[in-house]
């Protein structure tokens, strides 16, 4: 079903997260979102675990030091049916966006890398998660199942997807994503140091530049896609929380953090690869709109469709299993290979407090046959004053 809203506004968020802080989190979560309703956008994109901000201190300290940090990022990680998340599936309604959440997610004891995509009624239409954790990522995260790969949601807006950090490199991922005439893709970016900050022998691949120049972009025009690459900013504040608790009044260790300080790298880039905006300076934060028109998609697509004519099925094709696996198989149920979806399992499919469920189910973004959408949708109903005024903060982007 082609989308029913071909030009409409895209906010991406370059921002500091509330680190530690789960109810900051959501704090200022649910004011970006209400800002970009305000701002007529249709689409936030949130960066790769924007709730309680990437533990990027885990590249840094000793396994001694990682476990009280471990501990309080644990206690502050986002239960995905719960009352913090209900607030933000509320916040995209009252301000009638798809939202792209990333967000350390607590499922039982373990933590996951998760991206849900909310729409403007406040259903989660997407739920997934990174399927492999990068490098020392492993030590704080696990695995995301076969239902990761869903990826790629129609809407009324178009086709939208989202991927986590280094999955916008994967190939297999891009391949996957274009073979679901993906349109519109954000590229969730978590925090990096820039070049200057490079060190033998740590790779070229593993700075701010090159997510922002160079995988960003190939995205973009690999797969014909307006690309949104959100990233995080860390201020001098919260590079001192990110430190160890024995080290943060130590002002030379707090030195040593100074490359990642202040250098934000979020990107809007069009369907060919060229800048949609002017890039947001490094110290910048909030949020920044983009005007997205789905037409611009069709002569990109049209020269290098690479989940279409310009591919050879016959002759290269992906297999893929999207099925989710769970530890504990009935032996005796009707079909023992029949496992729900995570959104499923998670309660992420149900709906509202007070509200029916909304059209469509928890997978696709468009009304079964014969149904209507379900009241507000799309309507660009105005922000109600009373919601908006019980959590815009004053402070909302302070994180001292």
């Amino acid at each position: 079903m082609p989308a029913t809203i071909r030009r409409y506004k895209a906010a991406c968020v370059q921002a500091e997260p509330g680190w530690f802080n789960l109810q900051k989190s959501v704090d200022k979560t649910v004011a970006l979102i209400l800002e970009a309703g305000e701002k007529g956008c249709k689409l936030i994109a949130f960066p790769e675990l924007w709730i309680p901000g990437y533990p990027y201190w885990q590249w840094r300290v000793t396994y001694q030091d990682s476990l009280p940090l471990l501990k309080d990022y644990c206690l502050n990680s986002l239960a995905p049916d719960s009352e913090e998340m209900q607030r933000i599936r509320k916040a995209s309604k009252t301000a009638q966006v798809y939202t792209s959440l990333g967000y350390s997610e607590l499922d039982g004891n373990s933590l996951y890398i998760a991206q849900v995509l909310i729409d403007p009624a406040g259903a989660v239409v997407n739920h997934r998660r990174k399927i492999k954790p990068t490098h020392v990522e492993k030590l704080v995260f696990g695995e995301g199942s076969g239902d990761s790969l869903d990826s790629v949601v129609e809407t009324e807006i178009g086709r939208l997807g989202h991927l986590n950090c280094w999955e916008n490199m994967n190939p297999f991922l891009k391949a996957h994503s274009c073979a679901l005439n993906e349109e519109v893709h954000v590229a969730a970016w978590p925090v990096y140091p820039p070049a200057s900050s490079l060190r033998y022998p740590d790779p070229y691949t593993n700075i701010s530049e090159v997510q922002s120049e160079h995988v960003t972009p190939a995205y973009a025009y690999e797969t014909g896609t307006w690309t949104l690459a959100p990233s995080q900013l860390v201020t001098r504040h919260g590079a001192r929380l990110n430190l160890p608790k024995r080290l943060r009044d130590d002002e030379s260790a707090l030195h040593a953090e100074a490359a990642v300080v202040g250098n934000g790298f979020a990107r809007i880039y069009r369907p060919d690869g060229s800048r949609a905006v002017e890039d947001p300076a490094k110290t910048f934060e909030g949020i920044f709109v983009v005007d997205i028109d789905l037409d611009e998609n069709v002569l990109t697509k049209r020269l290098a469709d690479f989940g279409g004519h310009y591919m050879r099925p016959d002759l290269i094709r992906l297999l893929v299993d999207k099925t989710p696996k769970t530890c504990i198989v009935d032996a005796n149920s009707p079909d023992p290979k029949t496992f729900p979806s995570t959104l499923e399992r998670l309660g992420l499919g149900r709906p509202l407090p007070g509200e029916a469920p909304s059209w469509g189910g928890p997978f696709l973004g468009r009304p079964l046959p014969g149904e209507a959408p379900s009241a507000g949708r799309g309507s660009g109903a105005a922000l109600t004053e009373d919601f908006v005024g019980a959590v815009r903060l004053a402070n909302v982007y302070n994180t001292t």
